[in-house]
């Protein structure tokens, strides 16, 4: 299996597992994911996997209908994994698909050479006692509305007691003089270790406390034995410039969100 693949599997497996766990159906040309307790699009999606562009809506159909049938919209995921990617574009333009959002999927190989981080950023790992705490840090990085940002923290929180088949996973808050200000959760599988939920608040961006947090999940998944590490970001984002640039990782790929037809307005 190749990088891309490899990586696309992980992050599928850790979609599965977040939210208590979503039901995971194979159709021809996609892996369609849903959640019967969370509605947010990363825990509820299509995933195309090696897909015909001349069967793409049969594809679209059957997958949005087990969405539908979950109360969920249609949403999919495009990646290397999933075909030939420039005719499979072409066929969701066709069929008036949109792309919503572009992610980089960085990864880098473990252990490294790490560097230091900021002295006016403290790390620790998160238990039980401090979910409420790290959640809410989460929602207000975020810069999402209380309800849908509550429940994608809450969703998120749960794998700290139920990662999953052959998981672990760990949530660590970053802290300036004393206010959490930053989150972060490695979820470990096999020998690869993703990151997620790398957030901070607005006033406190550019400060180090992303690095902070990054370095002190990377030194974790080392200990672990883990031997790859990767995160997605916004392409193009600070993040990718941090992680690119100073962090040792490189671009493996890219994941692309895309949308059906926006809802014609009547008149």
């Amino acid at each position: 299996m190749d990088l891309p693949a490899l990586l696309e599997s992980h992050w599928l497996g850790c979609m599965a597992s977040a939210g208590g766990g979503g039901q995971v159906t194979r159709i021809p040309g996609a892996v369609v994911l849903h959640n019967p307790r969370f509605r947010s699009t990363l825990l509820n999606f299509m995933a195309l996997r090696g897909a015909a562009p001349g069967q793409l809506a049969a594809t679209l159909e059957m997958g949005g209908a087990i969405l539908a049938g979950a109360e969920r919209p249609p949403a999919l995921f495009l990646s290397p994994a999933s075909g030939e990617l420039n005719l499979l574009r072409e066929a969701l333009l066709a069929l008036r698909w949109r792309c919503h959002t572009t992610q980089a999927v960085l990864s880098r190989e473990l252990p490294g050479q790490e560097g230091e981080g900021s002295g006016l950023v403290q790390v620790r790992e998160v238990g039980p006692s401090e979910l409420g705490c790290w959640a809410d840090t989460l929602v207000r990085a975020y810069e999402v509305a209380p309800g849908p940002g509550g429940d994608m923290a809450e969703a998120w929180s749960l794998l700290l007691s139920d990662p999953g088949v052959g998981a672990e996973a760990r949530l660590c808050l970053g802290f300036v003089e004393g206010e959490p200000v930053g989150t972060g959760l490695l979820w470990l599988q096999g020998a690869i270790a993703g990151l997620y939920c790398g957030a901070v608040l607005p006033a406190f961006r550019r400060r180090g406390v992303e690095r902070a947090t990054l370095l002190a999940r990377l030194a974790w998944a080392a200990s672990a034995g883990a031997r790859l590490a990767f995160l997605q970001t916004d392409a193009g984002s600070p993040v990718e410039h941090l992680c690119c640039n100073r962090l040792g990782f490189s671009q493996s790929h890219r994941r692309e969100l895309w949308l059906p037809p926006a809802p014609r307005q009547s008149r």
